[in-house]
């Protein structure tokens, strides 16, 4: 399926519902194409997956958790570092 405006708009009508203005708790990198962080917001946990996978790239939410390398890469290190515990805002 080609990632069009209606799959965005639809994508960003429920990223707005859902997360925004949440915490970030956690940064996961379970490989190198995918980063998973884990959201708080209105007393429920979120995980939002961001693949740039080449055969199936998608933001979606989440109720699947992987298992993660045993050493994260750095840059999930990186994101750990500047997002953990980070209020995001409303950029849309």
């Amino acid at each position: 399926m080609a990632f069009d405006g209606f799959i965005t708009k639809a994508i960003i009508t429920e990223l707005n519902k859902s997360i925004v203005g949440g915490k970030i708790n956690k940064v996961y990198e379970p490989t190198k194409n995918e980063i998973i962080l884990s959201i708080y917001n209105n007393g429920e946990n979120y995980l939002l997956e961001l693949s740039a996978n080449p055969e199936a790239c998608r933001i979606s939410l989440t109720t699947y958790t992987k298992p993660n390398p045993q050493n994260a890469y750095n840059f999930c290190m990186l994101l750990r570092k500047y997002l953990t515990r980070c209020k995001n805002k409303k950029y849309f």
